[in-house]
């Protein structure tokens, strides 16, 4: 259990939007600092200034993107980075070479932008990204290996063919930075997913949670009733209906108020919650009616309601200093008394047996 707790921290670990700029722009410097100390060694000074220039642009996007402006220009910082990585990986190529496989970062480009763009941008910027961004990598793409096919490299033509260990290295360079992105960003995509997942559930759960619940009390309201008590008439164990009636609760309202009155009712619905038991229900039926849907013998159901009507009596509930007397009055049916489950004659009798309770001087729960 403690184990399955932790992995599900893990995945619901929610990461700052400037974070995860920071992560791209300090990676993308790093790897274009990688990339200089290679061209430095191997003399290929155009890529070396490139790189000068590559190394600066992830710089100043990763001390700017906790910036509250970053955001509204992100989609301008995320073409540079795209048109930065496609254009390097295009001039390496034709510098030198595919076998170096530095056309990888034009096919790896397309998740990283896109999942930024998705992160950032609204439908309409996300959709026409896409579709520019993923046309322009085909282009950079077919262009830098269709050269290759056509001519030699042109580090090859103006200084010499590169050596098999320095090919070797460009090459195992190249495939584990990619491999580290491919890893990253596909675990990123499933944070992102799975925390979406669980807003989505969490939006439906509060969504369900009005739907079936009184906003006042927390009780449930009269609407979500009906699967509890078609429930009932299948059910093989005993159970006992209540309805319950706040005593001159119309009272209460006139002399103290509504504000009053509503802290009466949310007093009294954390008793009952506080006391009905798991697997029952406790539902208001009314302004002031609660009613209480209870499994067990009649017995127990009874001892359960004089201990919600003895605390009720004990409410300390004062308005500016004045005591505000709370009871009730319970009208309690149990399914021992019927030959079959008839929950409508059930809903009959305890409504009687309340107003039966309430004639003859409230404050008492009427079993028969």
């Amino acid at each position: 259990m403690r184990n399955t707790d932790q992995r599900k921290d893990i995945l619901d670990l929610k990461i700052d939007k400037s974070v995860k700029y920071m992560a791209a722009a300090f990676s993308g410097a790093f790897m274009h600092l990688t990339f200089l100390v290679i061209f430095i060694i191997i003399k290929l000074y155009t890529m070396v200034i490139f790189n000068v220039f590559s190394v600066g642009l992830y710089i100043v996007m990763g001390m700017i993107c906790k910036r509250e402006s970053f955001e509204r220009k992100a989609y301008n910082w995320i073409s540079a980075m795209y048109f930065e990585i496609a254009i390097h990986s295009f001039l390496c190529t034709l510098f030198l070479g595919v076998n170096t496989c530095f056309f990888l970062y034009t096919m790896m480009t397309i998740p990283v932008v896109l999942y930024y763009l998705f992160l950032t941008c609204e439908k309409k910027v996300f959709k026409r990204g896409t579709l520019l961004f993923s046309l322009c990598s085909l282009a950079f793409l077919g262009a830098a290996l269709t050269f290759d096919h056509l001519c030699d490299p042109f580090y090859y033509t103006f200084r010499r063919p590169l050596t098999h260990s320095e090919t070797s290295l460009m090459l195992i360079i190249n495939i584990a930075f990619n491999i580290v992105l491919l890893f990253g960003f596909s675990t990123l995509f499933i944070l992102e997913i799975h925390n979406l997942i669980n807003k989505l559930n969490e939006t439906n759960d509060r969504l369900n949670y009005i739907a079936t619940h009184d906003a006042l009390t927390g009780l449930y309201n009269r609407h979500s009733l009906n699967g509890a008590l078609n429930a009932l008439k299948t059910s093989e164990r005993p159970f006992c209906i209540v309805m319950g009636d706040l005593d001159d609760f119309k009272k209460v309202n006139d002399t103290y108020g509504h504000e009053c009155g509503d802290v009466v009712l949310k007093s009294v619905a954390e008793v009952i919650l506080r006391n009905v038991g798991s697997g029952n229900t406790a539902c208001r039926w009314g302004g002031e009616e609660i009613l209480m849907i209870m499994y067990g013998s009649a017995m127990d159901c009874f001892h359960t309601i004089a201990r919600i009507k003895s605390q009720i009596n004990a409410l300390n509930i004062t308005h500016e200093g004045a005591p505000v007397k709370v009871s009730m009055t319970f009208g309690f049916a149990a399914s021992s008394e019927y030959g079959s489950q008839d929950i409508d004659a059930m809903l009959s009798t305890v409504d009687k047996r309340l107003y039966k309770g309430k004639a003859s001087g409230k404050n008492v729960i009427v079993v028969e």
